[in-house]
């Protein structure tokens, strides 16, 4: 009879920890069960639950090795004790270690980071603009604040403060062209790109229009978005033509319907008294435009240019296309605050009722 008994002994922690952990399993159920409806649930980390096996590690060592290496003391009176039936206390002494192992089960859940998911149509309005800036000697007359550079720069970052959607790269040409950016919605990273641009990071002995135009097309070719457009910044003044003349460029942005909207940097004359060292060519960008069905502006001061940066704003077309995508909404903060609360109640029982000596 003995024998049975402390067989019925022994299982009393397992009885627990399966009343207590169903119990907490049940109630986690309903309300994540509330609270994700219709919804799917998913495992961010799903690795994690291999930590559930811990949980049966501890089990072993608290309900079982740690019991042989308990302390023990002598009594002489051993029928007697052995008579003297137990109480509820003693028979519930594994109790903050069923609540431990409870609190570990949830944490190796909340790891696991279970979320609700739903498929989602989401409408985005955008369209790929690749910028073309000229960087050749001639971008250094201070005819605009500062030099035409540097009012294209820093005209180029504000508009990019005035995007949301739209993927936008950049191309420098000076004597050689070279892409500067791929298209990216990372607009902050494009802004320091455009603020650390100077006079020399190309061959600036020349002015390749066709090249700086034929290598954003190139970007373009690659792009599967509908509405596709290029901002070609430059004096006009084309005087070289290494890789592709800037007529072909043209021709090829109308054969793939690309807009070009060219600005020109700087004033078609100098004002009186003033004399340029760099002049500018009005013409060809006035072609590039009309036949691409572009605009053409001439920012000939800081006034002129911030507004032909907001006309290409206001024309620019917008395409509307829909992407599926998940929402994810977390459910981990209910498995970990029911780990707390475990622990909680664990600490509470171990300076209490259920305190040990020694």
């Amino acid at each position: 009879m003995g024998r049975w008994r402390r067989a019925g002994y022994a299982l009393v922690p397992y009885v627990l920890l399966g009343v207590i952990g169903g119990l907490g399993a049940l109630w986690l159920w309903q309300d994540v069960d509330a609270i994700r409806g219709i919804e799917a649930v998913t495992l961010h980390d799903p690795w994690a639950l291999l930590l559930l096996l811990g949980c049966a590690l501890v089990a072993a060592v608290a309900f079982h090795l740690r019991r042989l290496r308990a302390a023990t003391f002598l009594f002489s009176r051993v029928p007697d004790l052995a008579a003297t039936r137990k109480g509820w206390v003693s028979r519930l002494a594994s109790l903050p270690m069923v609540l431990r192992i409870c609190a570990l089960a949830a944490l190796a859940v909340a790891l696991a980071r279970p979320q609700t998911y739903r498929d989602e149509d989401i409408e985005i309005e955008g369209i790929d603009i690749m910028v073309v800036l000229d960087l050749s000697r001639s971008m250094e007359e201070r005819d605009l604040q500062r030099n035409r550079l540097d009012a294209g720069q820093r005209t180029i970052r504000d508009f990019l403060t005035r995007r949301k959607n739209d993927r936008i790269g950049l191309v420098v040409f000076a004597e050689q062209a070279m892409l500067q950016c791929p298209l990216t919605h990372d607009y902050k990273s494009l802004d320091q790109i455009v603020a650390d641009l100077q006079i020399g990071d190309v061959p600036e002995m020349g002015t390749a229009i066709g090249d700086g135009l034929g290598l954003a097309l190139a970007s373009l070719r690659r792009s599967d978005s509908a509405s596709k457009v290029v901002i070609l910044i430059s004096d006009g003044d084309s005087n070289v033509d290494s890789e592709m003349d800037p007529y072909v460029a043209k021709q090829t942005a109308e054969q793939m319907g690309v807009r070009v909207f060219t600005i020109l940097m700087g004033k078609e004359q100098g004002r009186r008294h003033q004399r340029q060292r760099y002049g500018v060519n009005p013409e060809l960008l006035k072609e590039i435009a009309a036949d691409t069905g572009g605009l053409y502006f001439n920012a000939g001061d800081d006034r002129e240019l911030e507004a032909s940066f907001q006309a290409v704003r206001s024309t620019l077309e917008k395409t509307r296309h829909r992407v599926t995508g998940k929402i994810y909404g977390e459910l981990f903060q209910r498995f970990l605050y029911l780990a707390l609360a475990f622990l909680a109640l664990e600490l509470l029982l171990i300076f209490t009722r259920w305190r040990r000596f020694p």
